[in-house]
């Protein structure tokens, strides 16, 4: 009976899988001919603003701009508009690899995710209004307070201010295993509480970017405050920034294959993310020189655009065995009740995210607990191996062999995920161009593990989840480690060193964080402007100089409500400093004092 249910479940996947991506298509083929037939785009139309893609950073940003009906704004996305029930938190994974996601990859890997094919890690980005956003598992973490002393003077009271726009939300549904874990942090000493609130370590329930058990993603301000003075062109695929001399003036886009320009008085603001920003800025003649040289194109400004690519990983998927089901199961999931729980009263098991709590610490090898954390865990009540490798093992770009050889005994055990993060790698990479044509998608090389202080920090927040498997809470529950040696790993002996760092090596993971590659500092300065040019600006994840202490989506909400004030402030400055002026003039011309 036992291994009929399990084939019916098998079954059911396979079908509703099958009928959910055949809906995304058909949704997102109907976009395209709603747009294609009923909107009226007129070339060579000026504006105030204009801002380059629409997620997590743009739609915020364009919608503050225009709020006050004094600017004149455009908001460029390349992606289309969210089809119904996009909104489901529980489908993030299945909206990877989908029209609505750029679908990038990175180059292979020298040191590590030799788990995945080819060695590349996937890495989804959002292409829709929203942005990531809408792929995310919407967990809200602000990180650390030191984390943004080095940014900006007053950018932790930034921080602290939720803006009530966006909706942050506690845990509307959990599996039993959270409230276990954080049972188990409490014995071991650490503290347990809002982290959001004190900006410090320790850990907690996830909060969740999430408005009545409904993925809450920065679109949603479009439609809760959209104006007049705010016009969004979706299907827009932004190719160049027009520059005269040192000035951005305009940027040219394509739209269902028409070529349309775009003028822009005030200012260009990218905030199309840490690829595309760099991409684009690099195929207007922005960015190191030899490598634009090689491509054929005309150098403007020599920047370090595409370099200091940052990104935090994790490892540990599947690692953890329970002796009962106490995560999430396929049995919450398929329950109709659990429908009707979400449609009806917004709860239930289909408001999940996967992330039910997290928190950071420092490591054995970062003593000094006055300085920023170096590892945060992620605890996920399910693992790859749940879905019998229709969704995850796709999604993470799982190769066969080791799917076959690891995950697919799993699928009937009760296993959990406590992943480390590594937050602050000392290993950076780069993202460079392929070629000159803008719809090449550029080269990706994060150089995951070239520093091998990054493996043994991996390596002590495994040391740290076997400490949590000691305590008396998750020993009473059966928690083990799944002692089966991962692919690849076979040689060394289970549980050393020399085996974790292989492991690592192989089950390497992207957070999806990717980061750094407009560098402030570097690329723009301290008001987001890039060097040595005019009206042109950067407001997006590529700006960090540094990664945050957590998941980067509330650090880039933040930094384009700061951006969005320091763009209003230099207005109101520059009308000030004009009337003066004509004040002066006035003076001067009534009494004969020129």
């Amino acid at each position: 009976m036992d291994i009929f249910i399990k084939l019916l479940l098998l079954v059911l996947i396979s079908t509703l899988t099958t009928i959910f991506f055949s809906y995304i298509y058909f949704a997102y083929i109907l976009d395209v001919y709603f747009h294609l037939f009923f909107d009226n785009v007129q070339n060579m139309q000026q504006y105030d603003y204009i801002v380059v893609g629409a997620g997590s950073s743009g739609a915020i940003l364009a919608t503050l701009l225009a709020e006050d009906n004094k600017y004149n704004v455009l908001l460029l996305e390349a992606g289309g508009d969210p089809p119904p029930f996009f909104d489901i938190p529980l489908i993030a994974p299945m909206i990877q690899k989908t029209p609505y996601d750029w679908q990038y990859i990175t180059i292979p890997q020298e040191h590590a995710c030799k788990a995945l094919i080819n060695n590349q890690s996937r890495w989804p980005r959002g292409k829709i209004l929203g942005g990531t956003s809408r792929l995310n598992y919407m967990a809200y973490v602000l990180g650390h307070w030191m984390d943004y002393e080095k940014w900006f003077p007053d950018f932790t009271e930034a921080v602290a201010k939720n803006d009530d726009s966006v909706s942050i939300s506690e845990l509307r549904w959990n599996s039993m295993f959270a409230d276990i874990i954080l049972e188990a942090l409490r014995e071991l000493k650490h503290d347990v509480g809002n982290i959001n609130l004190q900006l410090s370590t320790g850990f907690m329930k996830a909060q969740l970017t999430m408005k009545n058990g409904k993925r809450w993603s920065s679109d949603k301000v479009l439609y809760q405050k959209r104006n007049h003075a705010l016009t969004i062109l979706t299907h827009a695929y932004v190719t160049k920034i027009l520059v005269n001399l040192d000035k951005a003036e305009g940027v040219e886009f394509i739209r269902f294959s028409e070529k349309y320009i775009a003028v822009a008085n005030k200012g260009i603001i990218l905030t199309a993310g840490a690829i595309e920003s760099p991409k684009l800025l690099m195929l207007s003649g922005i960015g190191p020189k030899k490598h634009l040289e090689d491509l054929g194109i005309n150098v403007i400004n020599d920047l370090p655009v595409g370099q200091s690519l940052m990104d935090h990983i994790l490892t540990g998927l599947d690692l953890i065995m329970l002796n009962a089901s106490l995560g999430l199961n396929l049995f919450d999931i398929f329950n109709p009740m659990s429908a009707f729980e979400y449609f009806l009263f917004g709860k239930g098991p289909w408001t999940s995210a996967g992330i039910e709590v997290l928190g950071t610490f420092h490591s054995t090898l970062h003593r000094n607990k006055s300085t920023i954390p170096d590892l945060q865990l992620m605890i996920l009540p399910l693992g790859a191996s749940k879905d019998y490798g229709f969704i995850f093992k796709k999604a993470l770009g799982i190769s066969d062999e080791v799917y076959s050889k690891y995950f697919a005994s799993l699928s009937y055990e009760n296993t959990v995920t406590i992943a480390p993060v590594l937050l602050h790698p000392k290993s950076s990479g780069e993202l460079r161009l392929r070629s000159s044509n803008p719809f090449d998608k550029p080269l990706i090389d994060p150089k995951y593990l070239s520093n091998e202080d990054d493996i043994n920090t991996l390596i002590a927040g495994l040391d740290f989840v076997k400490k949590l498997l000691k305590t008396n809470v998750l020993r009473a529950h059966g928690a083990s480690l799944n002692r089966k040696s991962f692919p690849g790993c076979e040689n060394h002996v289970f549980d050393t060193k020399e085996y974790w760092k292989c492991y690592v090596q192989h089950l390497t993971l992207t957070s999806y964080h990717p980061a750094g590659t407009c560098r402030m500092g570097d690329v723009v300065d301290a008001s987001f402007k890039v060097y040595n040019m005019k009206n042109l600006y950067v407001v997006d994840a590529s700006i960090l100089p540094s990664l945050p202490s957590g998941n980067i989506n509330a650090a880039v909400i933040t930094l384009a409500q700061k951006a969005a004030r320091i763009f209003k402030d230099e207005q109101t400055k520059e009308k000030d400093s004009l009337r003066k002026q004509y004040k002066s003039y006035y003076i001067c011309y009534v009494f004969n004092i020129c």
